[in-house]
């Protein structure tokens, strides 16, 4: 663990406008690890520039589960297993092949050149592999820009029953703006990529069951991995939407972060940015402690924080509440308070999860970082 003092300068409080999706920053990597929670399903919206998505009100449907990628199981030391086929260690690159394994299923992948491509997926009731290779992603990724691909798919259900289908696969950066996740944080700008899957039954010879399925998934700068996703099948013929769901990665859950130097770098800057005054900067000498005298209890805290203060000055004073890597939890707006007077404010901490955070405190410019442990 990074000590304190890092933890702080990882604030990020703006960001500058999303630039692309690169191999560096956002190809698989085996050992990363997030933390993923379904949520309510929600419309994506539509595409375009400057578009802003509030789903600060969707509603946790499943806990939290993991989603990792790892290197595929090797056969003995030299051979690896790779969606039914072998491959030699020494002819592949360190992270070439690799698996994603989430909810009881694993998505095999591999990262050839500047594509990322899809062999197929499985889990206890669906076994299925695409011929050739769907293409995921295309490296790098700007807004505007759109991979395409044709694929079959051949596969069983049950053990028993084949599976059989076509259909292309389209990938678009289709939208970028200013993204309000359900933990009710904002994170601006996200690039949002969007990719459509038409399925159709090759036994089908009306083709009058054509399928599509929709992901939608919202990207910031400074993370390997999305932070919001929407996923929907929808009926080719009428548009009506079969089934929709949504998934939620709070940002201080992509576990990864303190083996990703890239990343790291990345919001390390952000962070250095946001603290470069732009123009005649204002040096201020005063310090909080000259202003007001502030007591935080308990620290560790289970469920409320309490704040109390005393003005040695008229101040305008507020308190921001940050975790670890710059998301805001909780905020009270800046207010005005006359000196000579105890103030106290309670900040509601119930529902954090256990794990450092901090308490920003502003008064009349001066401002103070505090860190705050959540039992």
């Amino acid at each position: 663990m990074k000590t304190q003092s890092v933890l702080l300068i990882l604030l990020v409080l703006a960001l500058p406008a999303f630039g692309q999706l690169t191999s560096d920053h956002n190809r698989y990597r085996p050992g990363d690890v997030l933390i993923k929670q379904q949520v309510e399903s929600a419309f994506p919206g539509e595409s375009g520039a400057n578009k802003t998505w509030n789903f600060s009100k969707l509603k946790t449907v499943k806990e939290e589960y993991t989603l990792r990628y790892d290197l595929p199981p090797l056969e003995g030391d030299s051979v690896y297993i790779h969606a039914g086929k072998r491959y030699r260690v020494k002819n592949v690159f360190a992270d070439e092949l690799i698996t994603g394994i989430e909810h009881n299923t694993m998505y095999y992948y591999r990262q050839a050149g500047d594509s990322l491509l899809l062999f197929g997926h499985e889990n206890p009731s669906v076994k299925l592999n695409y011929d050739p290779s769907i293409q995921q992603m295309r490296f790098p990724m700007n807004y505007g820009q759109t991979v395409s691909s044709n694929y079959d798919s051949k596969g069983l259900y049950s053990g028993t029953i084949k599976i059989q289908t076509k259909g292309t696969v389209t990938t678009s950066a289709d939208a970028y703006g200013k993204l309000i996740l359900p933990s009710g944080d904002s994170l601006s700008p996200v690039l949002r990529v969007k990719t459509v899957q038409t399925i159709e039954d090759k036994k089908d010879k009306a083709n009058t069951n054509i399928k599509a399925l929709e992901t939608c998934r919202w990207y910031s700068k400074g993370y390997r991995y999305p932070v919001f996703e929407t996923v929907r099948n929808i009926n080719v013929v009428d548009s009506t939407v079969i089934f929709s769901t949504a998934f939620f990665y709070p940002p201080q859950e992509h576990l990864y972060l303190d083996t990703d130097p890239e990343n790291q770098a990345l919001l390390d800057d952000l962070w250095r940015e946001t603290e470069t005054p732009k123009e005649d900067p204002i040096i201020k000498t005063v310090t909080l402690e000259d202003i007001m005298t502030c007591k935080i209890y308990p620290n560790p805290v289970e469920s409320q924080m309490y704040l109390e203060y005393e003005l040695k000055e008229d101040a305008k004073v507020g308190f921001e509440l940050y975790s670890i890597d710059g998301i805001p939890v909780r905020k009270l707006q800046p207010k005005a308070k006359t000196k000579g007077m105890t103030y106290n404010e309670t900040i509601d901490c119930s529902a954090l999860k256990p794990r450092s955070y901090v308490l920003r405190i502003t008064a009349n410019g001066a401002i103070l970082n505090e860190v705050v442990i959540k039992k």
